[in-house]
């Protein structure tokens, strides 16, 4: 794992560690890009089968992400930090991972009127632990997954 271009001296972090965070997380910030500014948006969804399926309902997104599909998605933490970094691509929804998400938001998906989820498949997963309030003591632990 290389920080800020420096080869890193922390303890990896576990995959089980991300694998849950990215589980649990309620809220998934997407980023696609644009014409104009990055517009970051949160939205809900679920890890299942190596893959982030997101409800992206608007609009401008989802047409963002049809003419580029290079996305990055991240949870809330500052400090206990998971980013994906992947490409989304629109299978027909599974219907496993939608009762999954239904399951996990207390919800009925409707996809008549949102859309199908996107599918967004890592090509690199980072993560990183840092200490201290807003992590000013410094990094603790950080790994990164490279997807072929």
């Amino acid at each position: 794992m290389r920080l800020y271009g420096q080869v890193s001296s922390h303890r990896e972090l576990e995959w089980a560690w991300v694998d849950a965070r990215l589980r649990e997380a309620g809220t998934y910030w997407v980023a696609g890009r644009s014409d104009g500014p990055p517009h970051p948006r949160p939205v809900w969804g679920v890890w299942a089968s190596g893959c982030l399926h997101l409800s992206i309902g608007t609009p401008t997104t989802r047409t963002a992400l049809a003419i580029d599909p290079t996305v990055t998605v991240h949870l809330e933490s500052g400090t206990d930090v998971a980013i994906v970094e992947g490409r989304a691509v629109m299978p027909p929804t599974d219907p496993n991972v939608l009762a999954q998400y239904d399951q996990k938001y207390n919800w009925s998906y409707d996809v008549e009127a949102f859309g199908p989820l996107i599918c967004v498949a890592p090509s690199t997963i980072l993560a990183w632990r840092v200490a201290g309030w807003a992590g000013r003591d410094g990094f603790q632990r950080a790994s990164r997954w490279d997807f072929g």
